[in-house]
């Protein structure tokens, strides 16, 4: 089994591509309370990224680069808030 960082990295396109805007939102407001994200980077994703791809790109970057654990909390969120998703990802 990969490490949850690599196994991101393997999956960010489908995770760009497929991504909702409702999604990104639920997700920036669960890392925040986990505190895998900080308020800056939070706004970061939200209002330097016109579309939501662009959002996509930049969150699971900001994740990835924080380590497995950040990942993991991810990867957690991202399966109760589009289990579709997740499950294309093959995160289940």
């Amino acid at each position: 089994m990969l490490p949850t960082d690599q196994l991101l990295r393997k999956k960010r396109r489908i995770f760009i591509h497929s991504v909702g805007a409702g999604t990104i939102n639920a997700l920036l407001d669960c890392l925040l309370e986990d505190e895998v994200i900080s308020q800056e980077d939070m706004n970061k994703v939200r209002d330097e990224n016109d579309t939501v791809m662009d959002k996509a790109r930049v969150l699971i970057d900001l994740v990835t680069g924080k380590g497995p654990k950040s990942c993991c909390k991810f990867i957690k969120h991202l399966c109760e808030e589009d289990p579709q998703l997740a499950s294309k990802m093959g995160l289940h």
